[in-house]
Parts: structure tokens; C-alpha cells; sequence
């Protein structure tokens, strides 16, 4: 197999191509697919040494025309390459930390009101919900974890729409009917508790959008 990847690719040196092909354990498709990638990417057998340890190093986390054109921006340099691609790595991380955040932020209080109002329909209390309370509850904990305050507001108050609530003159946000949609607001609590996070994104976004284009 050696020998024919060596005809196939004269221009990647014997080392690379063994080094290939123990890295996907003899698997010939994706050893052709690296192979030429490299031949694409690479003048020289060193430039073929560094490109592939990057790939070693971050094929698990980007696509390879992420990691070469890094490598390209870099003109080349491995070690600028791989710190450029390291910082990628830390900066996706945390925002993904972020947009996981909002979302836990987010269902914590839709799950706090529906549950409230389900469980105590007849109870004033929690048919109403204090702006200022809203507010600086939200505000606490977006400041807290470094997140964008007015959209996680704004987001609120779509659900707070969606739930069956309407804003006052005053600010404070009240159910609007006498006796509650127990149906809606039981199959508003079923999504928020039992959807994937990633539905949950698009819930959120569905309104935000909404709000936006009104």
C-alpha cells in the first residue's frame, strides 16, 4: 500500500505517507483525502511535516480547509499557525459557554413563571411579574456571567407575550385572562423543560426575529 500511495503522490515524501497511513490505520480513503490535501497545501517535505501535525492537532475540531488556510494566513509558519488555531479553539469555547448560559438563564425563569401559574391559577401573585424585579434579577445574573443584558431582556418579554402576559402602563407585565389557557401554557412549560438546547435556541431566535420584523 506503501508503494502505491508513493506512485500516486510522488511529491509527499515516504514518511509522511507512512505516517498517513498509521495515523488512520492503513484506512486507503482517508489516507488519499489527507495525501492530497497535502499535495494542494505543501512545496516542501517540511511544510508536509507541519502541515500534517496540525492536522494531528486540530483535525478533530475543524475542517481541513479551516486548519490550511490558516495555515496559509500564517504565510506558512507552524508555530503562528498553531497558536492562531489554539485561540479559535478558546474563543469558540467560550462562547459557546456563553450561549449555554443564556439559555439555562432563560429556561430557568420560563419554567419558574409557568410552573407558578399552573400550580397557583387563582393566586394574583404570580398572574403578575414586576418589571423592576424582572429587571434587576436578569441583570444580576447577565453581569455575573459577562452576557448581553438588553437581548436577554428583550427575550423575556417575548415569552412573557407568548405566555399569555401583557404589559401595563405601569411597566408590569399581567396575565391577560380571567381564567388561564391551562392547555398553552402546560404545552409552553412541556417544550421549555423537555426540548434539545439547540431547539431552544431556535424558540428563543423565533421570537427575537419576531420582535424585530413586527
Amino acid at each position: 500500500m506503501l508503494t502505491q500511495f508513493q506512485r500516486t503522490f510522488p511529491k509527499i515524501g515516504e514518511e509522511i505517507i507512512s505516517a498517513v497511513l498509521k495515523w488512520f490505520d492503513k484506512n486507503a480513503e482517508e489516507t488519499k483525502t489527507v495525501l492530497t490535501w497535502l499535495t494542494e497545501n505543501t512545496t516542501n517535505l517540511q511544510q508536509q511535516h507541519h502541515l500534517l501535525n496540525l492536522f494531528k492537532s486540530f483535525g478533530g475540531i475543524f475542517e481541513k480547509t479551516t486548519i490550511s488556510q490558516t495555515w496559509k494566513n500564517c504565510n506558512r509558519i507552524f508555530v503562528d499557525a498553531y497558536e492562531k488555531l489554539q485561540y479559535i479553539c478558546a474563543t469558540s469555547n467560550l462562547n459557546e459557554l456563553k450561549e449555554e448560559n443564556e439559555i439555562k438563564i432563560s429556561r430557568e425563569i420560563c419554567l419558574h413563571i409557568l410552573w407558578n401559574i399552573l400550580k397557583y391559577p387563582k393566586q394574583i401573585k404570580y398572574r403578575q411579574i414586576h418589571k423592576q424585579v424582572l429587571y434587576n434579577y436578569l441583570f444580576q445574573k447577565c453581569h455575573s456571567l459577562d452576557i448581553n443584558f438588553e437581548q436577554m431582556f428583550i427575550g423575556m418579554e417575548l415569552y412573557l407575550q407568548h405566555f399569555g402576559f401583557k404589559k401595563g402602563n405601569d411597566g408590569n407585565w399581567y396575565y391577560q385572562y380571567d381564567e388561564i389557557h391551562a392547555s398553552h401554557l402546560w404545552n409552553c412549560y412541556q417544550k421549555v423543560i423537555n426540548s434539545q438546547t439547540m431547539y431552544f435556541v431556535a424558540y428563543f431566535f423565533y421570537f427575537f426575529f419576531c420582535y424585530f420584523n413586527k
